[in-house]
């Protein structure tokens, strides 16, 4: 699932093969300032756009006057229920904007999913739809990925939708300790057809705001916080809402 025209700033962990890559050798302390300073720069190119009700908006200039949308906010949740409300596609349509149905296309790996994503957007916007290919991975410091590629392609298109194109976009769940989790949400897409730039970055940002917002009251149900995979791997300590109540 992505979310209408919404990749991560440039981490600084790959700035040191840059470095040690001049015919000059850096110094440790001008190393460290040098990539202090592109950091910088790389976090400079977003702009914040909104901050409510616990969720932060920033944009930043794509290609063909489109913008690139990232979102997060924190909720104290379990990674896997995070999954859950992923795998729950019928109630999709609740908590996403726009969203009027969502449906699985087929599963390569107990990892990934084909999804075809339907949008009624509102006038004069026509009716998008996207099919993507998303893929769960965890780092070893229990960050969560959803990773979202583009297979609109490899798929017929649907009668009264217009087929978004170059869809990309990751989730990503970050544990900040005692239980607290950053959900993060970061992506693009050229909703193809004719539409004006203005009106499209403008549903891009709205619609960005609307479901992270949705998803981090959702996300502390019941129905979710109970839910285990085996892809998933909780931080130390963390309980089910079950074992909680108990407790």
């Amino acid at each position: 699932m992505t979310i209408i025209s919404s990749a991560l700033p440039p981490s600084p962990r790959t700035a040191p093969k840059a470095l040690w890559s001049s015919q000059v050798l850096l110094g440790p302390s001008k190393a460290l300032c040098l990539l202090l300073l592109l950091s910088g720069q790389a976090l400079a190119d977003w702009e914040q756009q909104s901050q409510d009700k616990g969720v932060s908006l920033w944009t930043r200039q794509a290609e063909a006057g489109l913008v690139e949308v990232r979102a997060q906010c924190e909720v104290v949740t379990r990674l896997s229920a995070f999954v859950a409300i992923m795998e729950d596609m019928a109630a999709m349509p609740d908590w996403v904007a726009y969203s009027s149905g969502v449906e699985r296309l087929a599963k390569p790996s107990s990892q990934e999913d084909v999804i075809h994503s339907r949008f009624d957007l509102p006038w004069p916007a026509r009716n998008r739809d996207m099919v993507t290919l998303s893929r769960w991975s965890q780092d070893s410091d229990f960050t969560l990925h959803l990773k979202l590629e583009d297979q609109g392609q490899a798929y017929p298109k649907t009668k009264g939708y217009v087929r978004m194109e170059k869809v990309e976009g990751e989730w990503i769940l970050s544990p900040q300790g005692g239980g607290l989790v950053q959900i993060r949400y970061q992506g693009l897409a050229d909703p193809a057809g004719w539409l004006p730039h203005w009106l499209v970055n403008q549903i891009a940002v709205k619609s960005t705001a609307k479901t992270l917002g949705r998803l981090c009251h959702r996300i502390q149900g019941l129905r979710y916080q109970d839910s285990r995979y085996p892809f998933v791997t909780e931080p130390p300590a963390t309980r089910t809402r079950s074992e909680e109540v108990k407790s």
